[in-house]
């Protein structure tokens, strides 16, 4: 009710991460907003602007800031800074309308800004597995799951600065969607 551009709500399980889903067709206008129409250094989570606004993308990119004080996506960080971390936050849900979705994190690592990464979009096949498998080889850890995700699952990465002007990107898989 507050702002019709939300899309859905983001929750990492077992963590602080639990905010609003912003879209509006374009990667700038949620950058430096707040969901009520705000300027703010930490903007808002939003989906890219590339992507369909009901997730129905085989591949769909979350952007959130990387805030100091562990707002937005500041905590993501922790999945490559503590060793057992992923233990206990291997999951994220996507809350929408039409239901929530829930995904299992399958691969880790930091890109450079305008990689192939943010590839879009996909469409099952072997293009698709291709850029499945090398989100699985990237990966800072082996998450015995991973072998498993092939091109008829549908992915959401979360993304978010990191050190030295590189991305940091957490994906994750669908697993139960309700």
């Amino acid at each position: 009710a507050i702002n019709k551009d939300v899309v859905g709500w983001l929750y990492v399980e077992n963590t602080d991460i639990s905010y609003p889903i912003m879209f509006s067709g374009d990667d700038d206008t949620y950058l430096r907003t707040t969901i009520t129409g705000k300027a703010a250094t930490a903007g808002s989570i939003f989906l890219e602007g590339e992507n369909l606004p009901d997730f129905s993308d085989c591949h769909n990119i979350i952007y959130g800031h990387n805030m100091r004080n562990l707002s937005m996506f500041g905590s993501l960080k922790f999945y490559k800074t503590e060793a057992d971390y992923l233990d206990g936050h291997e999951y994220f849900q996507i809350i929408t309308q039409a239901g929530k979705s829930r995904y299992e994190i399958f691969s880790y690592f930091d890109t450079e800004p305008g990689s192939w990464v943010y590839s879009l979009p996909f469409y099952p096949g072997d293009e698709y597995q291709n850029y499945i498998n090398n989100l699985i080889s990237n990966s800072y850890v082996d998450i015995d799951t991973a072998d498993e995700v092939d091109s008829n699952d549908y992915i959401v990465t979360l993304s978010t600065c990191s050190n030295e002007g590189m991305r940091f990107t957490v994906h994750g898989v669908l697993v139960d969607k309700k």
